[in-house]
């Protein structure tokens, strides 16, 4: 069974359709990459499995349960974890508050990610505990947010564009913690437009364009695929 799957989803912002019979589908213990150019639809994508956009049909599963008539909230209940583009930290708040406030009880009733795996899975974010998020650096911010989803004990991570905006050595650190998080087993749906990032942490990928899935493959295949890329990927 596929962890996440959906199959001929059609979604809105108001009557303007971005999604065309959208099909993916992840399994577990993975890290995939959602490639496309700005304005592909991989944010469009995310928002429609997290119920942050009208789905006017298809289906969206997770571990064969039906989530297309959950609301949001339901649906990070069951599972999923949303990682924003823009990272929505809570300026005000440090980042151990941060942290706290991204705890939830879920519907497996499990905590594979108490407080002290994620210290040590981020020991960035323990120097920084009392420190208020807005006085964080991007990346630090990046690293936070996906810290702060983490604790709600997701089934899947929806990451979107983790590297965009940020210095090429702090895109570094961000590939150890997402090979970090792909050893101990978490499964991430990583959109991005940057292809060199995801080859470092990914082996498969699939092209979105237009609102509509055109492309999967190994990230090797694609990296020999110029037509492809070309096509779908070049500026």
């Amino acid at each position: 069974m596929n962890l996440l799957e959906t199959k001929s989803m059609n979604a809105f912002y108001g009557n303007s359709q971005v999604l065309f019979d959208m099909s993916l589908k992840i399994k577990k213990n993975n890290i995939i990459a959602l490639l496309g150019r700005n304005g592909a639809g991989k944010s469009s994508t995310f928002k429609a499995i997290t119920g942050l956009i009208k789905v006017k049909s298809g289906s969206i599963k997770l571990k064969g349960e039906e989530l297309i008539k959950k609301p949001t909230s339901k649906r990070a209940l069951s599972g999923i974890g949303y990682v924003p583009e823009d990272r929505q930290v809570f300026p005000e708040h440090t980042v151990e508050e941060n942290i706290e406030l991204g705890k939830k009880d879920n519907s497996n009733s499990f905590d594979d990610w108490p407080i002290d795996k994620i210290w040590e899975t981020f020991p960035i974010l323990v120097k920084l505990k009392n420190r208020l998020a807005g006085q964080l650096s991007g990346g630090e911010q990046q690293m936070l947010s996906i810290a702060r989803t983490l604790v709600g004990n997701p089934e899947i991570l929806l990451l979107d564009e983790p590297s965009e905006g940020l210095a090429p050595i702090i895109v570094e650190d961000i590939v150890k913690i997402l090979e970090n998080l792909k050893k101990l087993g978490v499964t991430i749906l990583l959109a991005e437009q940057n292809m060199h990032f995801c080859m470092e942490v990914a082996k498969e990928a699939i092209i979105i364009d237009k609102g509509k899935a055109v492309w999967t493959g190994s990230l090797d295949d694609l990296q020999k695929d110029t037509k492809t890329r070309d096509k779908y990927l070049a500026i």
